[in-house]
């Protein structure tokens, strides 16, 4: 049993050093699509956790230049070729209140 537990809580150490040294997913530029394939925006920003990984997007829309970007959580999004995926549809999308960004 105890061998168990070392060879457990070694498995559990790798596995956390490989997440604290993970290099942030480049998303900025990436289109996201809506239900039916449509081009809701293009991701403008990322807020990551600390370990690396992504956890909001900032959505800039489609359309208008002053229209703000909308924020959706990354873990909502699905990878599709070079593209994400919301499970929005357009309306849904547009309907979301504009967050405020302050320039980088």
């Amino acid at each position: 049993m105890n061998r168990t537990k070392t060879f457990v809580g070694a498995l559990v150490g790798l596995a956390l050093a490989g997440t604290a040294n993970a290099q942030p997913v480049k998303l900025e530029g990436t289109i996201v699509r809506g239900q039916g394939g449509v081009v809701l925006g293009v991701v403008e920003r990322v807020t990551y956790r600390e370990n690396g990984a992504p956890a909001q997007v900032l959505v800039r829309p489609k359309g208008p230049a002053g229209a703000g970007p909308r924020s959706l959580s990354y873990g909502a999004l699905r990878k599709e070729g070079g593209d994400l995926s919301a499970p929005l549809t357009q309306a849904e999308f547009n309907a979301m209140p504009a967050v405020n960004v302050e320039p980088k």
